[in-house]
């Protein structure tokens, strides 16, 4: 039996085409897919997602962008029996493989460390409003700029 490819770190596109097959296509519309996968070598579940973003800067031109969630196979079972959702970014919630933006191989991505995205933007729109305040109460001092500048480090 070969190695998941949960256990590699960067892999490459061929490896993915090789070895995994659809078990069931899902949903599929104009821009968005949803497969059910196995690993031929593994016997592991994947749930596929892919979706086509049209760069309008680029004059149209289509990228279409991969991911892949290894779930369990009760996971499998209750996706194909409609009990689980599977819909992306909802329930996309453990490390799954997508396209790396250097070469055609997929690297691991923990959707768990959002949370950490989400503490910085609070952070950044308690500094805006702090700046804003300040730049519409008038002429800055060097008393007001340093008791401002206080304020940002207690944040």
């Amino acid at each position: 039996m070969s190695d998941s490819l949960t256990d590699l770190k960067r892999v490459p596109h061929t490896i993915l085409e090789h070895r995994l097959e659809t078990a069931r296509k899902l949903e599929e519309n104009e821009t968005e897919a949803y497969e059910l996968l196995k690993d031929k070598e593994t016997g592991e579940h994947y749930l596929m997602y892919h979706y086509i973003h049209l760069n309008v800067s680029e004059g149209g031109h289509k990228e279409t962008y991969y991911h892949f969630m290894p779930i369990g196979h009760d996971d499998a079972l209750a996706i194909v029996l409609g009990e689980q959702g599977y819909h992306y970014p909802e329930q996309w919630n453990r490390p799954y493989l997508r396209n790396s933006s250097n070469d055609d191989s997929y690297v691991w991505f923990d959707p768990s460390t959002s949370e950490s995205y989400e503490y910085y933007e609070r952070l950044g729109q308690l500094l805006n409003d702090k700046l804003t305040r300040f730049k519409k109460n008038g002429k800055p001092d060097p008393d007001a700029i340093r008791s401002l500048l206080q304020d940002l480090d207690k944040l």
